[in-house]
C-alpha cells in the first residue's frame, strides 16, 4: 500500500525497516495471536515511515547550509573506518552525511523544548522502582599478559610469563613486573572496576578462585598467557539513589524528549498532504 506524503512516494524498504524496529517493542510482543501482531505491527509501520518522510522533507527544506568542514571531517572519519582508498568516489558519501546532519539538526530543534526531569521526579522514579535497580557482582583486578599471535609462538608467550611469575615469586612489586614484561603495560596493569561477564570465562574463573590482595598462577585465556591480581570483590545488591541517578535522568530526559518530538510531528502531519495511492488495476486482455 504506497502512501504519498506531500507528493513523495515512501519507500517500501522504509516500511520494512520500520517493522523490524517496532517489532522489538514490548506492546506488540504482549499481542499473542501472530496474525493480528502481524496486522498491528504493519499498521504502526506505515504510521512511523510517513513521520520519517515528515521528518526527512523538514530537513530537506531547511535552507541553512551545513558546515562544509564538518562534512569533510565525516567524510574523512567514514574512509578511514572503512579502509576507503584516496581514489574512492566520495559524492555519494558526502550527501548521505550532509543529509543526516540535516536530520540531526531538524529532530534536536523539534524537541528543544522538553523541559529536564526536575530533582523530585528523579527521586521519585527511584522509590516507585528502587526493587529493580541492582547492581551486579564486580572485580578490581590487574593483570600481567604475553599474547600469542602471528608473531609469538605459545611456547615464546610461555616462557616470557614464567620470568614475570618468577619475578613476582621473588618479591618484585606487581607493578613493576607489568612494566617490565606485561603486553600491555601502563597503569601498573590495572584493570579498574568491572562487573561480572564482561572478562573472558577463563579470566573470570582465576580470579574467583582467590580473595583480594592475592594473585593467580599463569593461567591462559584466548589473547594468551596471563597473571592476575585481584584488589577487590564487590557482592551484589541493591544500587543506590546516587548509583543510578545519573541513569534515571537520561531515561525521563528522553521521554520527555519523545513526548515533545510527537507534539511536533503531529503539527506536521496536521500541514502535509498525505495519501494512499491505490494499485493500479491490472488490464485484461
Amino acid at each position: 500500500m504506497p502512501y504519498l506524503v506531500d507528493g513523495q512516494l515512501i519507500p517500501e524498504e522504509w516500511i520494512g525497516e520500520e517493522e523490524n524496529r517496532l517489532s522489538h517493542d514490548l506492546r506488540f510482543k504482549a499481542i499473542a495471536d501472530e496474525a493480528e501482531r502481524a496486522r498491528q505491527l504493519r499498521i504502526a509501520a506505515h504510521h512511523s515511515a510517513i513521520d520519517r518522510m515528515l521528518v526527512e522533507q523538514t530537513a530537506a527544506k531547511d535552507p541553512r547550509p551545513i558546515d562544509p568542514q564538518a562534512v569533510e571531517r565525516e567524510v574523512l572519519r567514514q574512509k578511514q573506518t572503512g579502509n576507503c582508498r584516496t581514489a574512492f568516489d566520495d559524492t555519494h558519501l558526502r550527501q548521505w552525511i550532509e543529509r543526516q546532519f540535516r536530520l540531526q539538526r531538524t529532530h534536536a530543534e523539534m524537541v528543544a523544548g522538553a523541559t529536564p526531569p526536575s530533582a523530585g521526579e528523579v527521586e521519585a522514579f527511584y522509590q516507585a522502582n528502587r526493587e529493580n535497580f541492582h547492581i551486579p557482582e564486580s572485580f578490581q583486578a590487574a593483570h600481567i599478559v604475553k599474547h600469542v599471535n602471528r608473531g609469538v609462538s605459545p611456547q615464546q608467550a610461555q616462557a616470557g610469563i614464567e620470568v614475570a611469575l618468577a619475578e613476582l615469586e621473588r618479591g618484585d612489586p606487581f607493578s613493576e613486573v607489568v612494566e617490565c614484561h606485561s603486553d600491555c603495560k601502563g597503569n601498573g596493569g590495572d584493570l579498574g572496576q568491572f562487573p561480572a561477564g564482561q572478562m573472558v570465562q577463563e579470566f573470570e574463573d582465576a580470579i574467583r578462585a582467590i580473595e583480594p590482595g592475592q594473585r593467580t598462577g599463569v593461567f591462559t585465556t584466548p589473547f594468551g598467557f596471563h597473571i592476575a591480581e585481584l584488589r577487590a570483590k564487590l557482592p551484589a545488591g541493591p544500587a543506590s539513589f546516587e548509583e543510578v541517578r545519573a541513569d534515571i535522568e537520561r531515561v525521563l530526559a528522553m521521554q520527555n524528549q519523545h513526548q515533545v518530538y510527537l507534539r511536533a510531528v503531529a503539527d506536521l502531519r496536521s500541514c502535509a498532504e498525505i495519501r494512499w495511492e491505490a494499485p493500479a488495476a491490472a488490464v485484461a486482455v
